[in-house]
């Protein structure tokens, strides 16, 4: 029997319940809402440089940009 256990002490949230969190001190601001607009700002921008291509539709470039936030800041 193994003693040195080490608990679980904190379970990762989901990422639909991540993005539907509310912003401290915000009434109806959400993390979604946050990402949205970042996901948005930065498609608008790599199609404004004429040295970058954009090889991706927006509704794939946004759901990769939510992933890409996801995995390196949550996982």
């Amino acid at each position: 029997m193994n003693n040195n256990c080490i608990p679980i002490t904190k379970i990762k949230i989901t990422k639909d319940k991540w993005l539907n969190t509310e912003v401290k001190y915000e009434e109806e601001l959400k993390i979604n809402d946050i990402i949205n607009d970042m996901a948005e700002k930065s498609y608008e921008w790599i199609h404004q440089k004429s040295d970058l291509d954009v090889i991706s539709d927006y509704d794939s470039f946004k759901n990769d940009f939510i992933n890409l936030i996801y995995d390196k800041y949550l996982k």
